[in-house]
């Protein structure tokens, strides 16, 4: 369940974050041409240029750049556009709810987090309009809110944060009457600029809000996959169906995953997917997939009391395990066809 959030404690260094001075060492680039390869290409590495550092897949894709140029002569615009052409294939995947309290926040980051150490570069928006404590539970400060965005007193690249793993944070203000508001103008533009950021990365996660305002289905059609988090109360079940039956009749051309949270064991979980999937095949004429299911445990909890994430603090911790398995799915998945979309 997600309380009220303790203060922030950013004492504690982030994993797997590298900075110029490990890449060199790591990857036996001269300094100099980590520097060339950062300037010449710095749309790739966005987290770099405003003070985080490189990710495991950032080096990897380093040493790719520094073979091609320097090694076998192709010329920089070459390279450039070709990863650009790789770049338009990013996913958006959506991380949604029905009812508050089910721990879709915590679902998101730890995804997150999995899809990073997966060697994929993550970009997790907290879309929760008004009520946004990504932060917290990730355990970092952060440079600038999406308010910060929407008032345009800075651009997304200035307010990017460091995260667990080498992801970056697109953060939200907590308790804010005036996100709560935002008009859906106003959240088409904050859309089409975080589309146009996104494509810096390999996925865009995005944390919304619970329930169905236009507030969250906006995030939701934009969503080439949406994962949906439901727990075994009948409350959060029903929700997690309108969610359902709302993207249905949207024509909204996202995938529909379920995740069943806070459950007993695995039949309590079947049981619930099955409740929800087969209400769905049966009036909505289609089936949303089993992502996957987590279960209660009090080892989560403390993990967000602890703003450490449960696969940063225990890795190998059940839950953890699952979590993983979850983004393993996500990514065999593969990205849909946008022009198809």
């Amino acid at each position: 369940m997600e309380d009220d959030p303790p203060e922030v404690d950013n004492s504690k260094p982030l994993a797997s974050s590298f900075s110029i001075h490990d890449a060199c060492e790591i990857t036996a680039i001269e300094p100099s041409r980590i520097r060339f390869i950062e300037q010449e290409f710095k749309e790739f590495f966005p987290g770099l240029t405003h003070g985080a550092g490189f990710n495991q897949a950032e080096l990897d894709l380093m040493g790719e750049i520094h073979e091609r140029i320097f090694r076998k002569g192709e010329r920089p615009d070459d390279v450039r556009r070709e990863l650009r052409g790789k770049r338009e294939g990013f996913r958006t995947i959506a991380v949604t709810s029905g009812k508050g309290g089910v721990g879709k926040t915590t679902v998101s980051i730890n995804l997150a987090i999995a899809l990073s150490r997966a060697g994929r570069r993550v970009l997790l928006c907290d879309a929760d309009m008004g009520l946004g404590n990504v932060h917290v539970f990730a355990g970092i400060s952060p440079r600038g809110t999406l308010m910060d965005l929407l008032e345009g007193k800075a651009a997304a690249e200035q307010i990017l944060s460091p995260g667990p793993d080498g992801m970056q944070v697109l953060c939200n203000a907590s308790g804010s009457s005036r996100l709560a508001e935002i008009d859906p103008r106003a959240l088409e533009r904050l859309l089409r600029e975080l589309e146009r950021i996104g494509k810096s990365f390999d996925i865009l996660l995005i944390d919304t809000g619970a329930g169905i305002s236009p507030h969250v289905t906006q995030f939701l059609a934009a969503a080439d996959d949406i994962v949906i988090v439901t727990t075994p109360n009948i409350a959060s079940t029903l929700d997690a169906y309108g969610v359902i039956k709302v993207s249905r009749e949207a024509r909204m051309r996202g995938r529909l995953h379920v995740v069943v949270n806070q459950a007993e064991d695995e039949k309590q979980s079947q049981a619930v997917y099955e409740k929800i999937s087969g209400c769905a095949e049966r009036f909505l004429g289609g089936r949303p997939s089993n992502l996957g299911w987590l279960a209660r445990d009090p080892a989560v909890e403390e993990a967000n009391q602890a703003r450490t994430p449960l696969l940063s603090s225990r890795p190998e911790h059940p839950n953890a395990r699952k979590l993983q398995q979850m983004a393993g799915a996500l990514s065999a998945a593969g990205a849909p066809s946008r022009a198809a979309a």
